[in-house]
């Protein structure tokens, strides 16, 4: 028998990883003879950047980027086994698991961090990205990625706006020159 564990992460328990491993350990204490396969996954969100590097026998990489509301978090993104193809996982440096019960603010949160993270992708040479989306704590459609990489948000005034979900409603001209 052939038994293929494919979970995707617990939230708040375990991860796609731990789970699978779970799983398997469950499946052999009742057989013991089968063959099993440990396939974590992810749908974008936490655990995406583990199951494809895990998958592909891919690497990490560590940056220090800013979290939803502007303070510093080492953050990983990852390279796939191919060796070209880059991995941002939006939840690394934007994500809801950064923030505390009392962080909690979409309107103040920004996913600059994330912007930051696909700038180090880009800066060491990959031109092939994979980005995940789930799992984020911002709500501004993702300006703040692009002010990260260099895209200008004014006002009506033509002051320049720091991104966040409140400053969406601010936008009068986009400079990405």
């Amino acid at each position: 028998m052939k038994v293929i564990i494919a979970p995707d992460a617990f939230k708040g328990s375990l991860t796609a990883e731990e789970a699978a491993e779970a799983m398997q350990t469950g499946v052999k204490k009742v057989f013991p003879q089968a063959e099993t396969v440990c396939l974590p996954v992810a749908d974008g969100g936490e655990g995406t950047l583990s199951a494809l590097i895990s998958a592909t026998g891919g690497v990490y990489k560590t940056f220090t980027v800013r979290k939803p509301l502007g303070h510093l978090v080492e953050a990983q993104l990852g390279v796939l086994g191919d060796g070209e193809t880059a991995v941002v996982e939006l939840a690394q440096a934007s994500g809801l698991m950064l923030l505390g019960p009392g962080e909690l603010n979409p309107m103040e949160a920004s996913t600059f961090g994330t912007g930051e993270l696909i700038r180090h992708a880009l800066d060491e040479g990959h031109r092939k990205l994979i980005i995940g989306l789930g799992g984020s704590a911002t709500n501004d459609g993702g300006t703040g990625l692009l002010e990260a990489l260099g895209v200008r948000f004014f006002d009506a005034q033509g002051k320049l706006l720091q991104m966040n979900g409140s400053s969406l409603s601010l936008i009068d001209k986009v400079d990405v020159s």
